[in-house]
């Protein structure tokens, strides 16, 4: 009986650090894409850049210099899961993931995927791990599925492409 309840009382934990850390992931990324559309591309993409350069290095240097890890536990460790701490993080991800898309893709595309990437997914992660019962490479179906309607909601809603098309996009992003 002990053993169960740690079991659950560990499960329950895990999903409300995910909560917060999802939380934090959709404030994060969903500033990201306001900031695209409110001063467009030309202002943010350099921005952007500088910030997918510099992040990654400190990110890397968290694990070799004492203060930046001290630095980096005091105001991340709520939100960080436990493989981050030897790896970089997934917020050096997201920028990186961001300066790409920025660059290579038009502006309203960028925020798009950016609106996935911050809703779709967060979303998709918590239901995954609250009801997610049927596992499908590692995520659960039920995860997925929740990432198909939401990301369906997003890019139907902004996307001025063929249904076809989106469709196809959408199902890309969940298959993915």
């Amino acid at each position: 009986f002990s053993a169960l309840r740690t079991y659950w009382m560990l499960k329950k934990h895990n999903l409300n650090k995910e909560i917060y850390r999802k939380y934090l992931h959709i404030i994060y990324s969903s500033s990201i894409a306001l900031a695209l559309w409110y001063f467009g591309k030309g202002a943010v993409l350099p921005w952007f850049i500088a910030i997918a350069i510099i992040l990654p290095l400190l990110d890397y240097g968290r694990h070799h210099i004492a203060v930046l890890s001290h630095i980096f536990v005091y105001f991340f460790a709520l939100f960080t899961r436990s493989i981050e701490y030897r790896i970089l993080s997934g917020a050096t991800w997201v920028m990186v993931g961001t300066a790409l898309c920025t660059l290579i893709f038009s502006e309203k595309s960028a925020i798009i995927g950016l609106l996935v990437l911050s809703i779709s997914d967060s979303i998709a992660a918590i239901i995954g791990m609250k009801f997610g019962k049927t596992q499908l490479f590692n995520k659960s179906l039920e995860g997925s599925a929740v990432f198909f309607l939401s990301a369906s909601c997003i890019v139907f809603f902004l996307s001025p492409a063929i249904f076809i098309i989106n469709l196809f996009a959408v199902f890309s992003a969940t298959t993915v």
